[in-house]
């Protein structure tokens, strides 16, 4: 008996995911390899479609036939057509690559784009935390902030893909430049390197704080994760670091839950891993500034696919758009 199966594909800066995903949202096989961002992006996406060859024919082998392959990017992209239009972390930043028509070309199938946090959010909806729910808000923190939006159980992606930045909303106006031209957006408050430069500031200014003791002097070594050890070990500037990002986020969570009304908010992303002190700041944030909604009545976790949450949610929106008819090779 044949068994359906899709590909997904997580592009990163470091590392690219590849996995064969059954209807359930199981994961069947998987890789991982480098992406080396730093080489032309056809030789990138050679490598990704060799390797999704390969996991193709293993898929094969345990009577699976491969139907569409979805593939998120950490960008801009013309979901439409399937470029990529922008990659600002990616040394030659991708700008209108084709990458539905390259994959489609080297692979004979149809090939669905997404944004990577849309996809987490879409497998968290279909197979995670949010699975019971029909409207969520979903953020993930890390290098940059991202995020999604689900309304009467679907990914809503708006006009032309951008519903979801949440990482975007201005959460001090007129504040610090982001990279997206803006002032006082979150990401410029609440991100992985923002939580990282609060910290370099203190041990520039020789404030007490054991995060130079847990670094032995060299400022390279800061990360979130210091942090929030730190934090956890009741650092007080550390713990103010995590309270001030918390309460940021829960400023702009704020606004969103006022558009969207919904019932849960789910946090991922490498800074989440800050752990409880962090969720405890974004909860009190919470109720101090939404009032037009009652904050008990939205439930608040963590993503519960953890690293598999981009593979599993790009095969399945390949999956869906082609469900829908919204993607079909030219030759068929």
């Amino acid at each position: 008996m044949i068994k359906k199966a899709y590909i997904g594909v997580d592009l990163g800066g470091t590392n690219t995911k590849i996995a064969i995903v059954d209807d359930r949202g199981s994961i069947i096989a998987r890789s991982m390899i480098p992406t080396q961002a730093m080489r032309p992006a056809e030789n990138v996406v050679e490598d990704i479609a060799n390797e999704a060859k390969r996991l193709k024919k293993e898929a094969e082998q345990k009577e699976y036939k491969i139907y569409s392959l979805g593939i998120g990017i950490p960008g801009l992209i013309d979901w439409n057509r399937g470029i990529c239009l922008l990659l600002p972390n990616f040394p030659n930043k991708w700008k209108h690559i084709p990458i539905k028509e390259w994959l489609e070309e080297k692979l004979s199938l149809p090939v669905a784009v997404i944004n990577d946090v849309r996809a987490i959010t879409l497998a968290e909806k279909r197979f995670g935390s949010g699975k019971d729910v029909k409207s969520l808000i979903l953020m993930a923190i890390g290098t940059g902030i991202g995020g999604g939006v689900v309304i009467d159980g679907n990914l809503y992606i708006g006009k032309d893909g951008s519903a979801g930045e949440l990482g975007h909303i201005i959460v001090e106006p007129g504040g610090i430049k982001c990279g997206c031209g803006n002032r006082g957006c979150l990401e410029s408050y609440a991100s992985g390197p923002s939580i990282v430069a609060q910290a370099l500031r203190s041990l520039v200014q020789q404030n007490d704080t054991m995060i130079r003791d847990m670094i032995k002097g060299d400022l390279n070594l800061v990360t979130p994760k210091i942090i929030a050890d730190a934090a956890v070990a009741g650092d007080e500037i550390a713990k103010d670091i995590i309270k001030q990002s918390g309460f940021y986020i829960g400023v702009a969570l704020s606004s969103a839950c006022v558009v969207v009304n919904p019932e849960m908010i789910i946090i991922g992303g490498g800074v989440a891993q800050a752990g409880r002190l962090l969720f405890e700041s974004i909860a009190n944030s919470l109720k101090e500034n939404l009032h037009m909604v009652p904050v008990s009545t939205i439930q608040f976790t963590e993503t519960e696919l953890g690293m598999d949450a981009g593979v599993i949610g790009t095969a399945t929106w390949s999956k869906e758009k082609l469900i829908k008819g919204e993607i079909i090779l030219d030759s068929e």
